[in-house]
């Protein structure tokens, strides 16, 4: 019966608005929110309640009526969020209200009244207690939500249900626990938080090389530090290999260039012997003068001159090139140094734990 007043209780609210604080809203304001609230009713109405509280908290928003609260309060109380109904419904209990208030209005503080006596019963109580905690500072949360170090230890008033409790010790996997609280039960919940892991005791310091801890008799610890070791270059074999290399490959140029032009010589030297017949079984030719046997010995020999730097060049070119890429090959390849900076490794070992660092 409470459902189906709710539509036109909303509706015709408006048409009762006479007090200075609603008449200070605009037309405007005041229409949006008639028309939020009836549509917050019809949600509330068909059992939307999150979708209620929303329309009907925009309403508010606009213009203050405790019909709205009283609508909010009831759609927390139908979806079991019973410490914020009963917030909700405080709000319109508290509020004085004029003499000249709409009857609506008065009607709504007093069915809130009534409704907040059956609802506040109903609100159930934990108390979360942390043992072995020894004065740490311990994160705690409810359902997700961060609890407040002023309300561990003490009873606080929490809506029926289902509840998850996760603690988080420090150095220490979360500890979550379920718990679950009927209408106005009052419960104790005690976790045990185990001790976090003990921290090694501070250098000496005049300590230098190596030091180590440890919580356990005769156990030995891991050797050398954490993580990659330190990789440095070699400046002066990776400079020299590739200056190498870069000499190697100017000698196999210049070399293929003289070789090359040592061809040519050559060719020109055959073809000018061919020309004048210089080369005949029977002798040279009447055309192969002294002068053109002396330009052919001059082309052969500068032929062979420069075939001979060619060859040159072209071996130690490609010697020095060789030798280069080697020693980049060996510079890049080189296996990287163990680090020579202050490193700390923490170990655990079936009788103990501890740590081992160089300093």
């Amino acid at each position: 019966m409470l459902l189906r007043r709710c539509v036109p209780f909303a509706a015709a609210l408006f048409l009762l608005l006479p007090t200075g604080e609603v008449l200070a809203q605009s037309d405007q304001d005041r229409a949006a929110a008639r028309s939020l609230a009836t549509q917050g009713a019809e949600a509330f109405t068909s059992g939307r309640f999150d979708e209620a509280i929303d329309l009907l908290g925009r309403a508010e928003a606009l213009v203050h009526a405790p019909t709205h609260l009283l609508l909010i309060a009831r759609a927390q109380t139908r979806l079991g969020r019973l410490v914020a109904a009963k917030e909700t419904y405080l709000r319109i209990v508290r509020e004085e209200l004029p003499s000249t208030a709409p009857s609506p209005f008065k009607k709504a503080q007093q069915d809130a009244r009534e409704e907040l006596a059956a609802v506040d019963p109903r609100i159930a109580s934990l108390r979360i207690a942390l043992e072995g905690a020894a004065g740490r500072k311990i994160a705690v949360k409810l359902d997700g939500q961060p609890v407040a170090d002023a309300l561990l230890g003490v009873h606080r008033p929490i809506d029926p249900g289902n509840h998850a409790v996760t603690v988080y010790p420090p150095g220490l996997s979360p500890i979550e626990q379920a718990v679950t609280l009927g209408d106005g039960e009052r419960k104790e919940l005690k976790i045990p938080v185990p001790e976090s892991p003990a921290m090694p005791p501070s250098p000496d310091a005049s300590g230098a090389g190596q030091g180590t801890w440890s919580s356990g008799p005769g156990e030995v610890p891991p050797e050398g530090p954490p993580g990659k070791p330190e990789r440095k270059t070699n400046v002066l074999m990776l400079g020299g290999g590739i200056a190498a290399a870069a000499l190697g490959l100017g000698g196999v140029v210049v070399g293929s260039v003289f070789l090359a032009k040592g061809g040519s010589t050559q060719q020109q030297a055959n073809d000018l012997s061919k020309t004048y017949r210089c080369e005949s079984q029977a002798g040279p030719s009447a055309g192969c003068g002294p002068l053109i046997q002396q330009r052919i010995k001059q082309l052969d020999a500068d032929a062979a001159d420069q075939q001979t730097t060619g060859t040159i060049n072209l071996i130690t070119g490609g010697v020095l090139l060789v030798g280069g890429a080697t020693l980049i090959v060996l510079e890049l390849t080189s296996k990287p140094e163990p680090s020579s900076s202050a490193w700390v490794a923490p170990y655990v070992t079936p009788t103990g734990l501890g740590v081992r660092g160089a300093f």
